[in-house]
């Protein structure tokens, strides 16, 4: 059996929501703001622009938390606390209550959303997260730095780029081989760090992603099982088609890939060791005619057959690491193909073209 695998980085596209122009950090004019508050701190926001089930992005991002400071690097003094700036009906940013530009300072502002995985910590220190047992929460971090007020303009607007802290994951699997029956019954990531510390970079989030202007995942640990699909009865299992069916959205699916904690991946044992993380797919191979069980079947390693399985159903893992790529990396989504088609240990009996030896003529005369 072969699994495929191709992943993309979504794309930040730096759109300003409710505005004509481009998104960054910098003070652009708004004829909009009462002359009489130039000094009053505005915010924008911006995120991936793709949709998809469960992306947080620019069309759905509708409120985020700041945390605002000045002072040096080394000696910060808070200057916003945790406060929540809200969209309008109107596609305007607004928050309570009002805050002013400080005169003649710079400020680091830093935002998140959703409003409760940052929490009162504040984002200058490693911030704990711990991935849900459904794993579908996308989590996004901005930072606009060194920003000062505009006294000389009716506008003074911070307006944040957003980035995806995590990774996302989907699974998808199909099977080309018209002369088998594939029946999935679980599909999930086995071994998978969900404990992790998040630590906000101190460069603005805009621009090409760098290793200074992203966040960095410490201190992975507590490994667990990611579960995408699982049969809720005998006849809830999924046959594979030649079409890829994507293992998230059936049974006890979530509609959707898996936002996990990046980190390091690994495959040293064949999925048996007890660092290896790895996808685990439960399932059949029947023979598409006559409906023979051909896998599982009396060649099958013991550590592939699961222990009280109602349906017979054998275990197949998959690395999740490649020859591309060793980890997971936050902002990026992983797509795994996997097409089920063949397997070692259900090769047929076939026979090829015969041959007859000839005859040795061997001549014997009497005379």
């Amino acid at each position: 059996m072969k699994a495929v695998l191709n992943h993309y980085a979504g794309a930040l596209v730096l759109l300003l929501l409710g505005g004509m122009g481009i998104a960054s950090c910098t003070n652009d004019k708004d004829p909009g703001l009462i002359e009489s508050m130039p000094e009053l701190i505005r915010f924008g926001a911006s995120t991936g622009y793709m949709p998809r089930a469960g992306d947080i992005t620019t069309n759905n991002l509708n409120k985020f938390n700041v945390y605002a400071y000045t002072g040096s690097a080394t000696a910060p003094e808070l200057f916003m606390n945790n406060v929540t700036v809200t969209k309008t009906s109107t596609n305007t940013w607004t928050y309570s209550p009002l805050v002013y530009w400080p005169v003649n300072e710079d400020v680091d502002f830093y935002a998140y959303a959703p409003t409760d995985w940052v929490g009162t910590g504040g984002p200058l220190k490693p911030v704990p997260y711990e991935t849900e047992v459904l794993a579908n929460k996308d989590i996004v971090y901005a930072a606009c730095m060194n920003l000062r007020g505009n006294y000389n303009s009716p506008n003074a607007q911070v307006i944040f780029n957003f980035r995806h802290a995590l990774s996302k994951v989907t699974i998808k699997m199909s099977s080309s081989n018209k002369d088998l029956k594939v029946v999935v019954s679980n599909v999930a990531l086995a071994n998978i760090n969900s404990v992790a510390n998040f630590n906000f970079p101190r460069a603005t989030t805009s621009g090409t992603p760098t290793t200074e202007n992203t966040g960095t995942w410490t201190d992975q640990n507590s490994p667990m099982t990611i579960l995408y699909y699982m049969a809720q009865s005998p006849t809830d299992t999924i046959t594979l088609t030649t079409t890829p069916t994507d293992m998230s959205t059936e049974g006890m699916g979530i509609g959707g890939g898996k936002y996990l904690i990046p980190q390091t991946l690994t495959w040293r044992a064949n999925g048996l060791g007890p660092n290896d993380n790895f996808l685990v797919v439960m399932c059949a191979v029947y023979d598409a005619d006559t409906g023979k069980l051909l896998w599982p079947n009396e060649n099958t390693p013991k550590d592939n057959i699961p222990e009280g399985h109602i349906l017979g159903h054998g275990l197949l893992r998959f690395p999740l690491g490649t020859s591309q790529f060793q980890e997971w990396l936050p902002g990026y989504h992983y797509i795994y193909n996997v097409v089920i088609n063949a397997n070692d240990e259900m090769t047929p009996i076939e026979f090829g073209n015969p041959t007859v030896d000839t005859y040795v003529d061997i001549v014997t005369s009497y005379q």
